[in-house]
């Protein structure tokens, strides 16, 4: 699937399609944000007209459609897509209100912004300034907000939390159903009430992370305080990539587990991971890093599913094995 991007920009990051401008800092404000992304033309509303006969010349006569209209650019006209005259546009300087009204302060961090297909899709995401810091972790998880804009009738303008950094057209939609199965989604629906639904957003889009946060950080400083020793740490990647048994498995088979494991031990040694490894909050980043990032997958489509749509067993037997392994 194509990058589909037609503008964007990107603060300090290369995106993968080597697209767009990237900034060395965050832009000043929305405005700003706005015109570096391209995005300072905004979706109208005209009518929409069918041919009703043909004038006294030979020519067509036309005369508006009753009940619809159509979404245009501002700068070329050209029509994004026809929708009920009940539809009410949410246009680019409206989009930034949104996540500043959300997130009820003046100086957010613009991380990505952009034009994806023609104008059909919009989008901007804003670094949300709420690490999540462990106690002898050295990294952070630095989640986003992101807004996006559907300007072909297809979906609502979407305000989210989510962990996607979005540069394409790929990331877009994995940021979608990544909202759609965290449920820390809020959707405005193109009516003129939107507006109305402003506290109603925050309190869907921030309250719900936040509270899974707080769970998530119970759980890893409980984790950080249960040592691991190299036994330990061994017996997990063998348990947990095991070996099939004597006299069913091919030497093909034992040498693709021998490099599972193999890979999974480099990345104990790795920066990710390196200051806890010896921990079993160390043994829980390290299997979702191998299911996440190192083990194969037949297509982009599998490795999304596995990360963002559908909860991944393996990530739960990884945790069962190492609270068993722990007390061993």
């Amino acid at each position: 699937m194509p990058a589909n991007v037609e503008s964007m920009f990107s603060v300090r990051q290369m995106p993968w399609h080597r697209e767009g401008t990237i900034l060395e800092d965050y832009p000043g404000d929305w405005d700003e944000a706005r015109k570096l992304a391209c995005l300072d033309w905004n979706p109208v509303t005209s009518d929409v007209y069918a041919v009703s006969g043909m004038n006294a010349d030979g020519t067509a006569a036309y005369e508006p459609v009753t009940g619809w209209k159509a979404i245009t650019r501002s700068d070329t006209d050209a029509v994004l897509s026809i929708n009920k005259d009940t539809y009410t546009v949410i246009d680019h300087g409206e989009m930034g209100e949104i996540v500043e009204a959300v997130l009820a302060q003046p100086n957010v961090r613009w991380e990505t912004a952009g034009v994806l297909d023609g104008g059909r899709s919009v989008w901007c995401l804003a670094l949300l300034d709420e690490p999540v810091e462990l106690p002898g972790d050295i990294s952070v998880t630095l989640p986003y907000l992101a807004i996006t804009n559907r300007h072909d009738g297809t979906a609502a303008c979407a305000l989210r939390a989510t962990a996607v950094r979005i540069v394409c057209a790929n990331t877009f939609r994995a940021a979608e159903l990544e909202g759609e199965r965290t449920g820390a989604t809020f959707s405005f629906i193109h009516k003129s009430s939107w507006r109305n639904r402003i506290e109603e957003a925050r309190q869907a889009v921030t309250g719900a992370p936040r509270a899974e946060v707080r769970r998530y950080k119970e759980l890893a400083a409980e984790l950080l305080l249960i040592p691991v020793n190299s036994r330990q740490r061994e017996l997990f990647v063998t348990e947990f990539i095991p070996m099939p048994p004597a006299g069913l498995v091919t030497d093909r088979v034992a040498r693709n587990v021998e490099e599972s494991r193999s890979a999974l031990r480099l990345i104990f040694e790795s920066k990710t991971t390196r200051d806890i490894a010896h921990t079993a909050y160390g043994l829980v980043q390290a299997s979702g890093e191998y299911l996440d990032h190192v083990r194969t997958a037949r297509s982009w489509e599998t490795r999304l599913n596995r990360t963002l749509i559908r909860p991944e067993p393996l990530k739960h037997r990884a945790l069962s094995l190492i609270r068993e392994i722990a007390a061993v």
